[in-house]
């Protein structure tokens, strides 16, 4: 039975609090002896989420999935595709989520495509150090018809949003500083390993880490699990900042999907 992991964002500061435990302090401030009453108590901001993580699903959650439609999700006051977004929001989330492998009874994440959108998926916001490498390996589960695709890839931001949803046209222009396409697989694959560098800008500050089901839709599931991300170390930072050097259109302009949800599920 499916045990969706998506977490609604219900106070911005705070979104992150009941996974990683962070909590505004309740203790009072030190106070000089002539003080006749309790200073205001400071609460002190969550920590975001960072690498390293491993994700196996077979534990208590590591990575907050949140879900991904499209490009953008319209903006506020769209009083027609902001409406059809959220209806496909509640259908990938509740056809979405943590499964029992039959073989080997482990845990795994699902998720497949919708008819009438190009893209979906599920994205992890994670705080990064700038102007530094990370790879990001992963095992993964396709049986993707011709012209399907899926993957992980990875966008990159000036500064940790607290922002429990996917990003508007305008937040996303404000604030993306890169994109990195990943692994992209078609056809099939069992569970095959994969893994890549990036290497963040001077400016980034926090990554979506991004799940993806793009092209022709079926009902096929993708699954995906061991999901881990963790800081290079410096002799393969080096290697790998050559490597993009050499590497012609190593940051390509993402694919382009449909904005706006065809009403039809």
């Amino acid at each position: 039975m499916m045990k969706p992991t998506i977490r609604t964002a219900c106070a911005l500061g705070l979104i992150f609090a009941p996974l990683w435990g962070c909590t505004g302090s309740d203790e009072p401030r030190d106070l000089p002896e002539q003080a006749q009453s309790p200073a205001p108590v400071e609460e002190s901001q969550p920590v975001p989420p960072a690498p390293p993580v491993l994700e196996t699903f077979d534990a208590a959650p590591q990575l907050s999935l949140f879900a991904r439609l499209g490009d953008y999700r319209p903006e506020e006051g769209d009083e027609i595709a902001l409406p059809f977004w959220r209806t496909y929001q509640e259908h990938l989330v509740k056809t979405s989520g943590v499964v029992r492998r039959q073989e080997t009874g482990d845990r795994a994440y699902s998720f497949r495509s919708i008819r009438g959108i190009d893209s979906v998926g599920f994205f992890s916001p994670l705080a990064v150090e700038p102007a530094t490498s990370y790879r990001v390996s992963f095992r993964i589960r396709t049986d993707l018809p011709e012209g399907g695709r899926a993957g992980v890839g990875v966008v990159e931001y000036d500064q940790f949003l607290w922002v429990g949803e996917q990003y508007t046209r305008t937040l996303d222009k404000r604030h993306r500083t890169g994109l990195h396409q990943g692994v992209t697989l078609t056809g099939k694959s069992d569970w095959e390993h994969q893994s890549f560098v990036f290497t963040t800008s001077p400016r980034t500050r926090m990554i979506h880490l991004t799940l993806f089901r793009e092209g022709t839709p079926d009902r096929q599931p993708v699954l995906v699990d061991d999901i881990r991300i963790e800081r290079e170390s410096a002799e393969l930072q080096s290697q790998s900042k050559a490597m993009e050097r050499r590497k012609p259109g190593a940051q390509q302009n993402p694919p382009r999907h449909r904005e706006q949800p065809d009403p039809a599920l």
